[in-house]
């Protein structure tokens, strides 16, 4: 009888491991692995748009954050909409693509 529940506490704790649900995650390099990368390797950006030279015209946080969202047409009509992302959930990816940018171009640089 012990040792079920043992293993009934183990199952327990094992179950939350792994990443959250998509709904549930909050950090931006999650949410661009879930819902970003795979594409945009595809579509020959790179996994980390490594590919796209971060220029004066590049996008700006509040435009990353309306294509997220709502589809800001600038040339990306191939893009998805993400409404299902929080506004958090739309900025921590917002954020996580900007600072990769920077230091993209950081390291160019060197």
């Amino acid at each position: 009888m012990r040792l079920y529940g043992m293993a009934a506490i183990a199952a327990l704790l094992l179950s939350g491991c792994g990443d959250p649900p998509p709904e549930r995650m909050k950090r931006g390099d999650r949410l661009y692995a879930y819902y970003c990368q795979e594409c945009h390797q595809r579509s020959g950006l790179g996994p980390m748009l490594e590919q796209l030279p971060l220029t004066e015209s590049s996008m700006k946080y509040h435009e990353i954050i309306l294509m997220i969202k709502h589809g800001y047409i600038q040339g990306h009509t191939q893009m998805p909409t993400f409404q299902q992302l929080s506004d958090q959930q739309a900025d921590a990816l917002a954020s996580f693509l900007m600072e990769q940018r920077l230091q993209q171009a950081r390291n160019r640089r060197h």
